[in-house]
């Protein structure tokens, strides 16, 4: 290095931090992809079908089991296990045991509550609490919910509201407009008092049944089939079964927290095989 001159010994060290500066960029921005795809990666991983039991039914060991499902798909997944497992009841059985067990679901729009996804049955809404199921808020809350996280300084404040001036400017114009409304509506003759014709408006809020019973209009199975269509391809779907064997009082209750985009038949099976592990072991 002494042999060299000045300028190219120079040279060289800006050489070297060059080549430095660029590792170091090179390596920060291997590492921030490598973030971006380990998320990626986790959140592809997360599972779309989230599955909770609850309760215990009294079965015995070795009585043969008959089954009465609500859904096709649970009937045959159940028959199928209980087949397998030598406990399905067969033409020749002279004694069984059935097992009963009723499936809804719904999907958990913006407003619902838990007890309106699952009315009447405790055991499932504690169990959408347990897997942490929260309803989304309506558009409106949401809102307001935004407007307090943001505080009282983020407020977009109406320019009249801030001017002391222009307040005044506003009050002014606004009694100015309505000593020339009433100045208007005093120099026009009254108009005559008749029923009709009656304001487009007015004559559709009018209805041959009550207000307190419109909400109660049934819909077609083809509008709810479509609405339940597009609010599942939104929002999370709550499925619910309620199993229950012979005339005992108890119930074993599942219940599958399905984000958008899944299979409805593995939600279906999968309720179908924890209801099967639980009634078998």
């Amino acid at each position: 290095m002494r042999g060299l001159s000045a300028k190219f010994q120079d040279c060289l060290r800006s050489i070297k931090v060059s080549a430095v500066v660029g590792a170091i960029l090179v390596a920060a921005l291997t590492a921030a992809f490598a973030g971006v795809g380990a998320k990626a990666a986790h959140a592809a991983d997360a599972p779309r079908i989230v599955v909770k039991v609850g309760g215990k039914l009294p079965v015995p060991p070795a009585t043969p089991l008959g089954v009465i499902a609500t859904d096709p798909v649970l009937q045959q997944v159940l028959s199928q296990d209980f087949q397998v497992a030598g406990r399905l009841a067969g033409a020749s059985a002279t004694s069984e045991l059935t097992l009963t067990v009723m499936l809804t679901h719904r999907a958990l729009e913006p407003g619902m509550s838990l007890n309106q996804v699952a009315p009447g049955n405790a055991d499932a809404v504690a169990l959408l609490k347990r897997a942490g199921v929260t309803p989304p808020p309506l558009p409106e809350q949401a809102a307001r919910d935004q407007d307090q996280e943001n505080g009282p300084d983020a407020d977009d404040t109406n320019a009249a509201e801030g001017n002391s001036h222009a307040k005044s400017d506003v009050n002014s114009y606004e009694q100015q407009g309505g000593m020339q409304q009433r100045s208007g509506q005093m120099s026009r003759p009254p108009l005559p008092m008749t029923q009709w014709p009656v304001p487009p408006a007015t004559a559709q809020q009018r209805s041959a049944i009550p207000p307190d019973m419109q909400p109660y209009q049934r819909t077609s199975p083809l509008d709810e089939a479509r609405h339940e269509r597009e609010a599942r391809a939104v929002y999370d779907t709550i499925f619910v079964a309620r199993a229950t064997a012979g005339s005992d009082n108890s119930e074993l209750t599942v219940v599958a927290v399905a984000h958008p985009g899944f299979d409805a038949h593995e939600v279906r099976k999968l309720i179908a095989e924890e209801i099967a592990n639980s009634v078998l072991h």
